[in-house]
């Protein structure tokens, strides 16, 4: 329809301008229609909250805990892409593959000391300061979640309890010198087994003993102790050294006096058995013939005795001279 215009010329009729037709809106079908849009847009952003929220990577080196409605589900420990139920579910993330560290009697990060955690008390009543850290991973991220309150609190408070005890029953010296591994063996044990009595899902890698020395006020009288011990060790090596020299010459000497005692005993007894033999043969023949025997012995005797005689003296009854016979050439 065109519009009216008076001045339009040709045209014989004049009427009144006339308003435009419109057609009625029809609101069900607009409602019906915003209604669609808003259902597309819920749909739409439940799905997006949906993969937000319920979709997610675990890492590897890393476990998921899962829980569905404040309760425990299950553990992802498998690496890769998951899905859990938005709204429902929760999951917690732990690193199970990282080594932690915990430090006690100083904190590296503020470069501060903690005495108060490095203050001990040793086996024979002597206060030693000794720095030390603990390293450890989670092994079981449930436990480290759910059965302690304050897991790494609680750990602080066992490892110190168990390095302290450890500590009570060595002496100084061996924490100080040569007693450091086994120390650190023992106090790793001891704190392991009571993770595991505690169930905390805490694997301990490593105890290391950083540090260790007497208190300030005592530890000038502590290095003449030390410097005392050290001058002991030096005369008790030396003497030992002088031992190692003196020794083999005197066993060998012992053992060549006791071969010869065992020759001359051997040769004295072989000598005993010749005479013994020697003498029961003279008796036999003394038995048999007493004059004869007593006659030879007599002239075997004086053979031996008179080659050596330089003087020769005769005298009678009362002990007077009566020739004396000078045989000097004899030998």
């Amino acid at each position: 329809m065109s519009e009216y215009n008076p001045f339009d010329e040709g045209k014989d009729d004049f009427s009144p301008p006339q308003k435009p037709q419109r057609n009625p809106i029809d609101i069900k079908a607009a409602m019906k229609k915003v209604r669609n849009a808003m259902i597309i847009l819920l749909v739409l952003v439940l799905c997006i909250t949906t993969a937000y929220s319920g979709a997610y990577v675990l890492e590897s080196g890393k476990v998921a805990v899962i829980t569905t409605f404040g309760q425990y589900t299950n553990t992802e420990t498998e690496s890769g892409l998951k899905v859990m139920i938005p709204f429902v579910q929760k999951r917690y993330i732990v690193d199970t593959a990282n080594v932690r560290r915990m430090e006690f009697g100083y904190r590296g990060d503020a470069n501060v000391d903690v005495p108060e955690e490095s203050t001990m008390l040793t086996g024979d009543e002597c206060l030693v300061v000794a720095d030390w850290t603990i390293q450890y991973n989670i092994s079981d991220g449930y436990a480290w979640l759910f059965n302690l309150d304050n897991p790494e609190n609680t750990l602080r408070i066992i490892a110190e309890s168990s390095y302290r005890r450890v500590v009570a029953s060595h002496s100084l010296d061996d924490i100080l010198t040569d007693k450091k591994d086994e120390i650190q063996r023992e106090v790793m044990e001891d704190l392991q087994e009571v993770c595991n009595y505690y169930d905390m899902g805490v694997k301990i890698n490593a105890v290391q003993l950083q540090d260790a020395m007497p208190p300030d006020p005592v530890y000038d009288a502590f290095l003449d102790v030390t410097s005392a011990k050290e001058d002991k060790n030096a005369k008790i090596n030396e003497a030992q050294k002088y031992a190692n020299e003196k020794l083999p010459v005197a066993r060998g000497e012992a053992e060549s006096l006791l071969k010869e005692a065992e020759a001359y005993k051997e040769e004295r007894i072989n000598e005993a058995i010749g005479d013994t033999a020697r003498y029961s043969a003279i008796a036999k023949e003394y038995l048999n013939q007493p004059e004869v025997t007593r006659t030879r012995l007599y002239l075997e005797m004086i053979n031996e005795v008179l080659p050596n005689l330089r003087e020769i003296y005769i005298t009678d009854d009362n002990g007077d001279t009566l020739q004396f016979i000078p045989i000097g050439g004899a030998q």
